[in-house]
């Protein structure tokens, strides 16, 4: 008789959707925290904060000087 020990659960791994994106855009708008956005999206902090991290860029105002920021479409074409 075989018995299956298996103890390791099955990941269900879920993308993030443009729409949540766009929600991290907005939410970080408003200077909520990770964890604060995590919660309202039932995702991770870690996913959240991975995100934040593929999404942010280096843009140069006018004037020339630098600034950086969370960008929804920067996320999802470096998620493609």
């Amino acid at each position: 008789m075989v018995h299956n020990n298996d103890t390791t659960k099955k990941r269900s791994f879920k993308h993030l959707s443009s729409y949540e994106r766009g929600e991290i855009y907005a939410l970080l708008k408003e200077g909520r925290s990770i964890r604060y956005i995590a919660k309202k999206l039932n995702r991770s902090p870690s996913t959240i904060s991975r995100e934040i991290k593929r999404g942010t860029t280096t843009q140069l105002r006018s004037d020339l000087s630098s600034y950086t920021s969370y960008f929804p479409e920067t996320g999802q074409a470096i998620y493609e």
